[in-house]
């Protein structure tokens, strides 16, 4: 039997079970969205950038029983939570948590491996945003490990040719994503907005060797 921690709560979400740490990261509507986007037809293989807590990758574990998937993660806490979230959903023998880090990911990957790559990458840029005293919240939010840049350029080596890319983002850096993947030979697909009582976030999906025209859905509202 998983163990929940005196620190930890386990909480329940569409049908999922989740552990996560009373005090540090836990994932946000954010997460839930993005495990929603892609269209998983023909995808047999993905990976998750920066799993967090693996809820990403357990949500998209129950949408296709065909599935398997690699979730990667840096942070020890956040490594020893994904692995036994996995573990506690019943589906290691589907997904696999990984410690490492993106910059070394030639050396623990083929190139070409993935049909998709998805990930919930830190939104705020060194010296933006406010950076508190949990190293884990940190490290989650702000580029301090890892860029934008480090993902897409990860995720090119990672997909297949014609594999697809999905990530959550400020709306206010949209273009960042949009001309990141261009840089790197992946086509942007769709746009679909987030809408509070703003536009915060953004749904990108993009396509490796892609050239075809941009569309952008109708946005979700929360």
């Amino acid at each position: 039997m998983t163990e929940v921690k005196d620190d930890e709560t386990l909480d329940e979400i569409r049908g999922v079970r989740i552990i996560q740490k009373k005090k540090g990261y836990r994932f946000s509507a954010d997460s839930l969205l993005l495990a929603d986007f892609p269209d998983l037809t023909g995808v047999i293989k993905a990976v998750d950038l920066g799993t967090g807590s693996g809820i990403i990758a357990i949500l998209l574990a129950k949408r296709s029983q065909e599935l398997s998937l690699v979730g990667i993660e840096l942070q020890d806490t956040l490594f020893d939570l994904a692995v036994r979230n996995v573990d506690l959903s019943s589906l290691s023998d589907r997904v696999e948590i990984v410690k490492g880090d993106l910059k070394g990911i030639k050396e623990r990957f083929k190139a070409g491996r993935f049909d998709l790559v998805i990930c919930n990458p830190p939104y705020y840029p060194i010296g933006k945003g406010r950076i508190g005293p949990n190293l884990e919240r940190t490290v989650a939010r702000h580029e301090v490990a890892v860029t934008l840049t480090d993902i897409i350029e990860a995720s090119e080596y990672l997909l297949r040719d014609g594999g697809r890319i999905a990530v959550v983002y400020p709306a206010k850096r949209c273009s960042e994503v949009i001309s990141e993947m261009r840089r790197h030979k992946i086509g942007p697909m769709r746009v679909k907005e987030v809408h509070t009582k703003v536009v915060e976030v953004v749904l990108v999906e993009g396509k490796k060797g892609y050239a075809g025209e941009l569309l952008l859905e109708p946005p979700f509202c929360l």
